[in-house]
């Protein structure tokens, strides 16, 4: 979710966040861990085994903002008590963009915990910092690994291990208000045609004058975080028929799909996307609020938001706030942009890594996954947790569910961090108007090669 890019996890690259951050380097201790030296690469331990039997302590530390976790994380560890595993919880009451850092720090020092709670797009970042221990020995052995598709196995695999367990994943939508669609003179229930239509609905809008309505709201520049990326640059990118990388791995800068991408963005930020968003501390907090109460007419974000506005009104929303797939420059096929979500990880030092299995397994049982997801709406992870009870009786977790057949996924390469701060700067140049589209892709190329290297970086 827009938020917090992916961090470089350099030892330098922790202080230089920490000192942005002011997050304080001190964390809770946890007396149960080892002292592996750091550095040592995941899995070099061989602490533990998928088939021995569980006993001592494991520490599970997670952020939540939201509480929708806790009482699971709970029942998780109780379940782990009765087979002989104590579970200490530290629970972070903080944003993921304040945990991070934090983690990443405790992740380089001896004191560690056992399992954390983390979205899946670090795995790459994680797994290369020898930080998270390999599960496939553990799923090897676990049943219910059978009930998570290919694609849901795929998206946790990097360089050929499985790395976390997923509960939830993501996907996004482009949210609609139907009240201020109509008010415009588009019909009920609009579609649009391709992407050119987004931007002909928001023009409409405009031209509307309605009061204290915003057109559209299109994420841009490094205030965007990561959803200048996964919810404006990267689907537009796919809408016009270009990719991130190449067959060979290369991260593609300027291309025609990139140059079209960026004069869209000069469109928007003609006067239908505010200006504010370039600015602001987390603009995607007021966008969302903006559309929940109809003062936002267009925006492409996560599918997860949808439960905040209905837990906020749920027949306004239902009757007002409409969801479709991203369309493309001709008008098909529409897409959504996937994801692995928040996942649970072993950490690579931990002393106890079957007690961490044990309390991963007890976390992502059907029916904690169903009940967790139908709070706080996402796709479920395993197969089975679509027919928990409380999952199936929302139209919407069933929709957000579907979509997923239509998904797209970034890939899980380490190097993506770098990639969104380019994203962040081209799509800056454009909207605050200081270059032109075709200036703006050539300059991301120079910016992409200037993080990346000249060897990582291609044009096409």
């Amino acid at each position: 979710m827009p938020g917090f890019s992916d961090l470089s996890i350099s030892r330098r690259r922790f202080l230089q966040v920490v000192a942005a951050s002011g997050v304080v380097a001190a964390c809770t201790p946890s007396s149960n861990n080892s002292a592996a030296p750091a550095g040592s690469p995941a899995g070099s331990s061989g602490a533990g085994s998928s088939g021995a039997a569980a006993s001592g302590t494991v520490t599970v530390s997670y952020p939540d903002e939201a509480g929708f976790k806790p009482k699971y994380v709970e029942q998780a560890a109780a379940a782990a008590k009765a087979k002989g595993v104590d579970v200490k919880i530290e629970l972070e009451k903080i944003g993921d963009d304040v945990y991070y850092p934090k983690l990443l720090l405790r992740l380089d020092s001896n004191d560690v915990p056992d399992v954390f709670h983390f979205g899946g797009g670090s795995i790459g970042e994680l797994a290369d910092a020898g930080y998270i221990e390999p599960l496939d020995s553990y799923v090897a052995q676990w049943a219910d690994w059978s009930q998570y598709p290919d694609a849901v196995k795929s998206g946790v695999t990097y360089k050929g291990k499985v790395w976390a367990i997923p509960y939830g994943l993501d996907m996004r939508w482009l949210y609609y208000r139907d009240d201020d669609l109509q008010k415009a003179g588009l019909p009920a229930d609009w579609q649009p045609a391709n992407v050119q239509g987004i931007l002909d609905a928001a023009t409409a809008v405009k031209n509307a004058k309605e009061a204290n309505v915003i057109p559209y709201a299109l994420y841009a520049g490094p205030a965007g975080s990561d959803g200048t990326a996964d919810h404006a640059f990267v689907p537009l990118l796919w809408a016009y028929g270009g990719e991130l990388q190449d067959s060979s791995g290369k991260w593609i800068g300027d291309s025609p799909a990139t140059r079209k991408v960026m004069a869209y963005y000069q469109k928007a930020y003609a006067g239908l996307s505010p200006q504010e968003i370039l600015t602001a501390t987390k603009p995607w907090t007021s966008m969302r609020e903006k559309l929940g109460n109809g003062q936002l007419a267009l925006l492409f974000e996560g599918g997860w938001v949808y439960g905040g506005w209905v837990a906020k009104d749920k027949a306004a929303t239902e009757k007002n706030v409409r969801y479709v797939l991203h369309p493309t420059e001709s008008g098909g096929p529409s897409f959504t942009i996937g994801g692995p979500g928040t996942c649970w990880y072993i950490t690579a030092k931990s002393a106890n890594k079957q007690g961490a299995w044990e309390f991963i397994k007890d976390m992502n049982t059907a029916d904690i996954v169903g009940k967790l997801n139908a709070e706080d709406p996402h796709p479920v992870a395993r197969k089975d947790a679509a027919d928990v009870a409380e999952f199936k009786a929302s139209k919407y977790n069933l929709d957000a569910t579907a979509a997923l057949e239509k998904a797209k996924f970034v890939p899980p390469d380490p190097g993506y961090s770098k990639v969104i701060q380019a994203i962040q700067k081209a799509t800056a140049r454009v909207a605050a108007g200081q270059v032109a589209p075709d200036e703006a892709s050539k300059r991301y190329t120079d910016d992409l090669t200037q993080a990346l290297g000249a060897d990582k970086v291609t044009t096409a």
